[in-house]
């Protein structure tokens, strides 16, 4: 079973047993949060960060859903996601340095190649890794400016598509202190200053068309029941100053959804 949808049929149980014994509050909190551990089992592409934002030989800790992933980028090439516990002794990977297109682990340096495997121990520099000791990797796509990646088994389900647009840039990644559907909604009620055209290609994106030239996408990662990340790119904004204006603009979203009050600029 997904390690997601285990947690959230263990607080399944644990809301039931709540109710009860009368404690109705605990319930409703234990229910809460099994349906945000759910959200992390499911067959969907979710946003973990912005693509310029990952360096080259880095690697960095993420959360979705309250499962803990590790976001990392060899000397060249594409990021990965992985489970952000290394096989050996449930260090953080995302603690760990990278090296020679490897993962290292900070505890005792074992090393993970691209596909996962672990492919060195330095305490035993002569022995081959048995090919059964894996990181656990994640689908990963890169698109829009931004790193998706699906945390689900199946994974049929493909990144969102959002048509006519190609020259997206990063913007801003935002954690606001609000579910996801909090912030969705604040999204949608926001005023961007502009005629605006919402659109939602996917549960957890919003795309916002001002006037002819300029697009917002807001792209939400659930982090904890009441955290939330929004990564956002935009198209068709290249001055320097305007885009020094829909960073303000972005922080005052944030504020208004943290301060639950109406639209605002």
């Amino acid at each position: 079973m997904d390690r997601s949808l285990f947690r959230a049929n263990a607080r399944l149980e644990k809301a039931r047993l709540a109710v009860v014994l009368g404690d109705v509050e605990a319930g409703r909190r234990e229910m809460q949060q099994s349906q945000h551990d759910a959200a992390g089992a499911r067959d969907c592409w979710i946003a973990v960060g912005l693509d310029a934002q990952i360096r080259p030989q880095s690697s960095h800790p993420v959360i979705v859903a309250g499962r803990e992933l590790a976001l990392w980028r060899g000397e060249t090439g594409p990021a990965k996601v992985w489970d952000d516990q290394c096989p050996h002794r449930g260090m953080r990977l995302s603690f760990g340095f990278v090296r020679d297109g490897t993962l290292r682990c900070l505890y005792h340096g074992w090393g993970y190649g691209e596909d996962g495997r672990c492919v060195s121990i330095p305490a035993h520099p002569e022995l081959a890794p048995p090919k059964t000791i894996c990181a656990g990797a994640h689908a990963v796509a890169t698109k829009y400016g931004i790193i998706w990646s699906n945390l689900s088994a199946a994974r049929a389900a493909t990144v969102p598509e959002i048509p006519a647009v190609t020259d997206w840039r990063p913007v801003r990644s935002l954690y606001i202190h609000r579910s996801a559907a909090v912030v969705l909604a604040g999204i949608a009620a926001f005023d961007y200053g502009a005629p605006a055209e919402p659109a939602t290609p996917a549960a957890d994106v919003y795309v916002v068309t001002l006037g002819a030239q300029t697009q917002l996408l807001l792209a939400l990662q659930p982090v904890e029941a009441n955290k939330t990340g929004v990564h956002i790119a935009s198209s068709g904004v290249d001055a320097t100053a305007d885009r020094l204006a829909l960073v303000r603009q972005m922080h005052s979203l944030r504020d208004a959804i943290e301060a639950g009050t109406g639209p605002s600029r």
